[in-house]
C-alpha cells in the first residue's frame, strides 16, 4: 500500500487530530481565519514529514484557491500535495495529502492576520515563522523538530547518492564520463558561459550558475508575465497548470527550469518569453491549460 493510500485510510477513520492527521471541521471557504489555519496546518505537516488534512466544508474545497493561499503566505513554493474525496461517517469530505517538504522548511513570507465578527484581531502565524506538528497541534518548532528535519534531509541525500552510484555501476558498455572545458570562469573558478539547447538528443553536462541563467522564482515569473500581458493576469495555479500540461520540468526543458538541491524551482527569461508568446497567440492559453490540468487531477 502506498503512503497516499495509507494516509487516505487514516483520513477516513480518524476520530481526532494527530501528528499526521489534521481534522478541519466546519471549514468556511469565506472565512479568512479558516484559510489561514489551513495554510498553517499544511505547512506544519509538510515540515514534519508529511500527512493529511481533512476538510469538512459545505462547499467543496477548490484546489486553485488552496494553491493561491499557499503561494501568498509560504516560501519556498510548495506544490507537493493532492486533493482526494473521502467519506467520513457517511459524509463527503476533502482529504489533502501533503508530502514532506524537501531541502528547506516552509517559512511564512507574510503575517497571517484577520479580524473576527466582533472586530477582534487574531494572528495565526508571524512573518518568518516556522510551524511543526506537535500531536494534534501546529506549533513553533523545538530543537527536536529541527534535528528531525535535518535527519530527514540527510536520509534523502544518502538515498540520492546511492541512486547515483547505482547509475554509474549499471552504466552501459562504452558509456563515458565527460569533462567540459570552458573559456570563462568567475572569481571562484566556476564556468560562467554556457549554452542551452532544446535539442533532446544533445548531451547535457550540467548547468552552472543558475542564479544568472534562471533568475526567477515562481512569484517573479508571475510578476514578469503580468507586466507584459495587456490587461490580463495569471496566478500561481495558472503557471502550475501550464507546467503540468506541457510537461515542463528540469529534465524535459532545462532551458526553462532549474531545480536546486535545496530550494524551490528557478526559471529563465526564456520561460517568461515563452509564456507570453503562447498567450499572445492564443488568449485562452492559460484557461485551456488549467482546464486540461484539472481534468487530469479529478479527485478520487
Amino acid at each position: 500500500m502506498s503512503d497516499a493510500s495509507r494516509l487516505l485510510k487514516r483520513a477516513a477513520t480518524a476520530k481526532r487530530s494527530s501528528k499526521r492527521v489534521a481534522l478541519k471541521e466546519d471549514f468556511d471557504s469565506g472565512a479568512a481565519g479558516d484559510w489561514l489555519e489551513l495554510v498553517r496546518d499544511v505547512a506544519a505537516i509538510a515540515n514534519s514529514g508529511g500527512g493529511v488534512v481533512v476538510v469538512r466544508s459545505a462547499i467543496p474545497l477548490e484546489e486553485e484557491l488552496l494553491h493561491e493561499q499557499l503561494a501568498r503566505y509560504l516560501l519556498p513554493d510548495f506544490e507537493s500535495f493532492e486533493l482526494h474525496d473521502v467519506t467520513r461517517a457517511g459524509r463527503a469530505e476533502t482529504a489533502i495529502v501533503v508530502d514532506s517538504v524537501m531541502g528547506t522548511p516552509l517559512v511564512f513570507s507574510a503575517q497571517g492576520r484577520y479580524r473576527d465578527a466582533d472586530g477582534r484581531e487574531h494572528v495565526v502565524f508571524a512573518e518568518g515563522g516556522l510551524y511543526f506538528r506537535h500531536g494534534a497541534r501546529s506549533e513553533p518548532p523545538t530543537g527536536e523538530d529541527v534535528r528531525d528535519f535535518i535527519g530527514r534531509q540527510l536520509d534523502a541525500t544518502r538515498q540520492q547518492w546511492l541512486a547515483n552510484i547505482r547509475q554509474v555501476m549499471h552504466a552501459p558498455d562504452r558509456a563515458e564520463v565527460a569533462i567540459v572545458e570552458t573559456a570563462e570562469r568567475d572569481e571562484e573558478g566556476r564556468p560562467t558561459l554556457i549554452r542551452l539547447t532544446t535539442d533532446p538528443h544533445a548531451p547535457l553536462y550540467g548547468q552552472v550558475d543558475p542564479d544568472r541563467s534562471h533568475p526567477y522564482r515562481q512569484k517573479e515569473v508571475i510578476a514578469e508575465v503580468n507586466k507584459r500581458l495587456d490587461g490580463r493576469s495569471v496566478n500561481a495555479f495558472d503557471i502550475l497548470s501550464v507546467r503540468r500540461v506541457y510537461a515542463i520540468g528540469e529534465e524535459t526543458r532545462p532551458e526553462f527550469v532549474h531545480v536546486p538541491k535545496f530550494g524551490s524551482p528557478q526559471y529563465s527569461d526564456a520561460f517568461v518569453d515563452w509564456l507570453v508568446e503562447q498567450e499572445v497567440r492564443d488568449p485562452k492559453f492559460f484557461e485551456n491549460a488549467k482546464a486540461g490540468y484539472l481534468a487530469t487531477r479529478r479527485r478520487r
